[in-house]
């Protein structure tokens, strides 16, 4: 499903604009953040859920083992996130310890708790605040698989209502707590779970595909009024808090569908574009990294420059310019001398082998 990678481009690029740029003004009118994470949410949920359930059958036939499954999916999650993660952590714990809360609490970054310390102090000035969003992601992978391969095939659709509605649930009682930030956990639910209704659809009832597609276009239809209707209240007010997720989650996934059977015509056209899909598949090494460009790579190019003579001096547009580029090429080196090679070692930990041996299809 090679479109879901510029899919990814889109969102990461979403995150860099609504980091880089004034909120609340120009391309930042927009909650971009919001809708980049939200994409990214729905991706996630669709696949993992998808070779959760996957395994789940094969369990089920006796051609693999619960445990060795569990194993084999934590261990290549952590081959896939871990080693980038605690590399920048470690970084920032080091080299740059007055942008960050890792010097104070570095078990709540080093354990995957920064979002529940984010809950606690509201600190946005973090420069490694976005990795809010990788602790959301890895405590739902140290639970999630359990749900998914304990839970009977008769009830899982039930489960997945659950995860949507405690997802709205959740931020209307953080909401009534003062809390309007939703970094815990179950304030994403209703993301992950729209993810895992795809995978779901996919996996257990291709039967139901055609009346499921168009239930998914009026859904994303009134989710796409709802949202344009939020925009004209504040970002604060209970509507916005309890539903605005809930919409872009609900339009991500009419996108992340046609996306995974793959678009045709112009939009396609645009989706199949290989310079999209590279910046997709090295996506992760962008996210981890975009905070730290702007103010500590850029800066250090510049004296480069200027050490060899060339007097260079960047104006709000082009130190953007410069930064992205210079972000491409930091994650390509991620990509190619860091991630990959571990990322390889995935095949050691192939969910298709015989039972009683190590059993892995790839999500990214």
């Amino acid at each position: 499903m090679p479109q879901l990678d510029s899919l990814r481009t889109f969102a990461v690029l979403l995150v860099i604009i609504y980091h880089w740029f004034p909120t609340g003004e120009g391309f930042n009118r927009l909650p971009n953040g919001t809708i980049g994470v939200m994409v990214f949410f729905v991706i996630s949920g669709f696949l993992i859920t998808r070779i959760l359930i996957d395994n789940r059958n094969r369990i089920q036939a006796g051609q693999s083992k619960l445990t060795d499954t569990y194993r084999n999916f934590f261990v290549r999650r952590a081959l896939r996130i871990f080693p980038l993660y605690y590399f920048a952590i470690t970084l920032v714990w080091f080299a740059f310890p007055q942008t960050s809360d890792v010097d104070e609490h570095p078990l709540y970054y080093y354990l995957y708790g920064y979002n529940i310390l984010l809950n606690k102090t509201g600190n946005w000035a973090d420069i490694l605040s976005p990795f809010w969003t990788l602790g959301v992601e890895e405590q739902l992978y140290f639970v999630w698989p359990w749900v998914v391969l304990l839970t009977p095939r008769s009830s899982f659709r039930w489960v997945i209502a659950g995860m949507v509605v405690i997802g709205v649930l959740f931020r209307g009682y953080g909401y009534m707590q003062g809390n309007l930030d939703g970094v815990l956990t179950p304030a994403s639910f209703d993301a992950f779970g729209l993810g895992a209704l795809w995978a779901y659809i996919v996996s257990e009832r291709p039967d139901a595909l055609p009346d499921f597609l168009k239930k998914l276009s009026v859904a994303a239809a009134l989710s796409l009024l709802g949202f344009i209707a939020l925009q004209f209240l504040p970002g604060d007010h209970v509507l916005v808090v309890l539903f605005q997720r809930l919409f872009i989650a609900a339009l991500a996934l009419f996108i992340i569908v046609r996306a995974s059977m793959g678009i045709k015509g112009p939009v396609g056209q645009v989706l199949n574009n290989k310079a999209l899909q590279y910046v997709g598949r090295i996506s992760y090494g962008i996210y981890v990294f975009h905070m730290l460009v702007p103010g500590f790579v850029t800066p250090f190019i510049m004296k480069v420059f200027n050490r060899f003579g060339f007097s260079l001096t960047l104006g709000y547009w082009s130190h953007r310019f410069v930064s992205l580029l210079a972000l491409l090429v930091v994650a390509s080196l991620s990509w190619y001398l860091f991630e990959k090679p571990i990322n390889e070692l995935k095949r050691y930990f192939s969910y298709t082998k015989p039972v009683g041996k190590s059993v892995g299809q790839s999500v990214g």
